[in-house]
């Protein structure tokens, strides 16, 4: 079977309870295979297995796997969109460096969980995503970290196009250690290297600004 031109489109769209879980069984079981096997050398069938539906039903849900990998990552960074307006509006009205480095924590910290998924994810998102996902999901987080600097207390201080580099440093870090060195995530120096690296940027545009 072939795959349709855009792989978040779905053969079928999940609106009832029943479905949601079904095709989130179907995302999850994707993930545990990627680990395992990796994309190469997953099939279809090795996911309708896993996940616990018939071949048939998989197909209903998604036309191929390249489909169901491009849903697991936009997923996976809807959630870590999710999860930082949640932290940014935890800490609305503080100075900007204290949310920015609170950011940063609760970002590592997630990551560390289950970094092996994240890190077989962040490999297959290279891959297989195309310019305008890639400059969607980028724009998103772009616009959380605007969010946060908005939300600040000091935000008058903080001028120009500084969330964007908080987010190229914050994630070209992130992600390089995660699929070279995932266990740093673990390590206190990692997350005091990364707080320091955007922390002393903002620092001296503050002061230049």
């Amino acid at each position: 079977m072939t795959e349709t031109a855009s792989p978040l489109k779905l053969r079928r769209k999940p609106v009832q309870q029943r479905s949601r879980m079904t095709q989130g069984a179907i995302l999850d079981a994707f993930v545990r295979l990627l680990v395992e096997k990796g994309y190469a050398g997953l099939t279809m069938r090795d996911i309708a297995l896993v996940a616990g539906v018939g071949l048939g039903t998989l197909y209903e849900y998604f036309p191929g796997k390249k489909s169901i990998a491009a849903h697991c990552i936009h997923e996976r960074f809807k959630n870590i969109g999710i999860q930082m307006r949640i932290w940014v509006d935890a800490k609305q009205g503080q100075p900007l460096q204290q949310m920015i480095a609170y950011l940063i924590e609760q970002i590592i910290k997630m990551h560390a969980d289950k970094m092996e998924e994240r890190s077989a994810l962040i490999f297959l998102e290279r891959q297989i995503s195309n310019m305008e996902a890639y400059s969607s999901l980028y724009g998103q987080i772009v616009a959380i970290w605007e969010s946060a600097f908005e939300a600040s207390a000091d935000r008058a201080t903080y001028v120009g196009k500084s969330a964007e580099v908080v987010h190229a440093a914050v994630y070209g870090v992130l992600y390089q250690t995660l699929m070279l060195s995932p266990q740093s995530l673990l390590e206190a120096k990692f997350r005091q290297d990364m707080q320091n690296l955007v922390l002393g940027y903002l620092q001296i545009t503050g002061q230049s600004a």
